[in-house]
């Protein structure tokens, strides 16, 4: 029995999110499904993000155990030949016992889309977030700045998921506007259900003038769910790096033709 990471990514169009659920498509149950037909045995998945329904992966890592005799490259190529479409597999390394894709990571990264154009971009469509109100930047960075660090961010979790804790760090997010795109970036050890939604969500109403910075310095302090902006749509974030030291990739991981998005 050997334990692996898999790199992959994935369309979440096509899932009802990551984690398994009874009579429901997801991630986690076409690993698992393809992985135990190679395995003629039952194989648990491990992801290092749950990502929520309709939510896509460029960077999810996965870790499991199995028996097989092929090589890794053998174990990739057999794996993605057992998957659908909407799920590519990048790299398959064997790594030590202790190695778990979630318990293991340093920190989770995503990118959020948005298109600010007035034209529709029909080849990047259901991938984007079509947003044309008027926007303050220096607003939207600013908002970005005040929630970096260690905060109590319940105002920013879906209700029903609330944890006891809800204390989470932001380690970096940061805005790019390239023409009518906007690339929103966050990196996270950890994050509440609906997170980065939210917190997009509440950007979009800070830089549009609906809510002022004082008002986002008292959500991070003792703020609910109500008082913070919507949950935008999850068709246009992507899980998109999880950071581990050292790296188990052999092969670089992450494709360099990334750094073009």
């Amino acid at each position: 029995m050997t334990r692996y990471a898999a790199l992959i990514s994935y369309d979440g169009s096509a899932f009802h999110g990551f984690q398994r659920q009874r009579g429901l498509p997801t991630v986690q149950e076409a690993l698992e499904d393809a992985l135990s037909l190679l395995n003629k045995g039952m194989v648990r998945v491990t992801g290092a993000g749950r990502t929520d329904r309709g939510v896509h992966a460029l960077g999810q890592v996965v870790s499991f155990d199995m028996f097989w005799p092929h090589g890794p490259d053998a174990l990739r190529k057999a794996l993605e030949a057992n998957l659908p479409s909407s799920i590519g597999v990048f790299e398959v390394v064997p790594v030590d016992e202790g190695f778990d894709a979630r318990k293991s990571a340093l920190w989770r990264k995503y990118a959020y889309f948005i298109w600010k154009g007035d034209c529709r971009l029909p080849h990047l469509d259901e991938h984007l977030w079509r947003n044309g109100k008027p926007w303050d930047m220096q607003k939207a960075r600013a908002f970005l700045s005040m929630i970096k660090g260690h905060h109590d961010f319940s105002a920013f979790c879906r209700k029903a998921d609330l944890p006891d804790n809800a204390w989470r760090t932001i380690i970096d997010a940061k805005l790019e506007n390239i023409v009518h795109m906007i690339k929103v970036t966050i990196i996270g050890r950890s994050f509440l259900t609906n997170m980065v939604r939210i917190i997009i969500g509440t950007m979009d109403e800070v830089a549009a003038g609906r809510r002022s910075l004082p008002e986002v310095e008292l959500l991070l302090k003792s703020g609910s769910r109500e008082e913070a902006g919507p949950t935008v749509p999850a068709n246009a974030l992507f899980l998109w790096e999880v950071k581990y030291d050292p790296s188990p990739w052999t092969k670089g991981g992450y494709p360099l033709c990334w750094d073009w998005i």
